[in-house]
């Protein structure tokens, strides 16, 4: 049985605009592929940050420990002026290490600020990043569509193909 030409010439437009859109999806594949890539870099920025975010947590918890122990220190400072009129000359000493103490716990207490502060500036970024990283889900969501869309725009070119090859 002959195939009619008219039939032919659709089919192998058919075909041509198959690999046109194939070679379009293609190029929107790589393209996602190249944002995919991006997204990941700065999750492993987002990683960084949260590391740092960690290690500046500990130094702060550490800073926060030695802070209660000078408070304690110049607590027992204080009660041991109060209980010890007789050892003035001592006091006056004691009374000096307690100045130093509390300058060294005012410079503690301004650099738990700035810390804090950096922290509150760290969880403001993780919580962006993680906007990013469902942004990112979203997008290999997407991904995974357009995946599909390719697979059964191939599924559709191979079935033409064999039809055409059958006509021939």
């Amino acid at each position: 049985m002959r195939s009619n030409p008219k039939s032919t010439m659709l089919s192998e437009e058919h075909i041509r605009q198959l690999i046109e859109e194939n070679e379009y999806l293609q190029v929107q594949l790589a393209d996602v592929n190249e944002v995919l890539a991006q997204r990941e870099e700065e999750l492993n920025l987002l990683r960084k940050s949260q590391a740092e975010a960690a290690e500046l947590r500990s130094r702060l918890d550490n800073q926060l420990d030695e802070l209660h122990s000078m408070q304690d220190h110049i607590g027992e400072k204080e009660l041991q002026v109060l209980g010890a009129s007789e050892r003035e000359a001592e006091l006056q000493e004691e009374l000096t290490e307690a100045a130093r103490l509390q300058q060294q716990y005012n410079e503690l207490v301004g650099h738990y600020a700035y810390i804090q502060s950096q922290l509150t500036d760290l969880q403001a970024r993780i919580e962006e990043l993680n906007s990013r990283n469902r942004e990112l889900q979203k997008i290999a969501g997407k991904i995974g569509e357009l995946e599909s869309q390719l697979a059964n725009a191939v599924m559709e070119r191979e079935e033409l193909q064999k039809q055409v090859g059958t006509t021939l």
